[in-house]
């Protein structure tokens, strides 16, 4: 008999856990239906050297949803000699120069209309003309 009460109470206790759940995923279920939260990162990051010292930075946008409002290029030389250029628009390439003629890292960044940015686009390029 005491089996029997055990093996309800049980499975009375399973049945409304469960039950009671099921209306937890209401709370956040906005964010689980494909809203992206930042604009989205650039693709297929490249670059070409038009002459020593220079590099023209070029990507790829998809960005359905229109977030992108400004961009950011981060440009490292070494661990501490690091350059951040902001750019006020969406743009498909930009060219960096006054570069010595080293390899430097470029990250690419989108940012949104509230100032967050989206995963960096990572890429080392040499400004020396037929090194891209």
């Amino acid at each position: 008999m005491r089996r029997l009460i055990y093996s309800i109470a049980i499975g009375c206790m399973v049945l409304f856990t469960a039950v009671s759940c099921e209306d937890m995923d209401d709370n956040y279920k906005e964010y689980l239906d494909n809203i992206p939260t930042y604009a989205p990162a650039v693709r297929n990051l490249r670059a070409v050297s038009p002459e020593p010292g220079q590099l023209t930075l070029m990507w790829d946008i998809v960005d359905a949803t229109h977030l992108i409002q400004k961009m950011r290029i981060v440009v490292k030389k070494t661990a501490t000699d690091i350059r951040t250029i902001d750019i006020p628009e969406v743009v498909n390439e930009y060219t960096v120069t006054d570069l010595e003629l080293q390899g430097y890292e470029f990250e690419v960044f989108t940012i949104d209309g509230f100032g967050n940015l989206s995963i960096p686009v990572t890429e080392t390029f040499t400004p020396i003309p037929g090194r891209e």
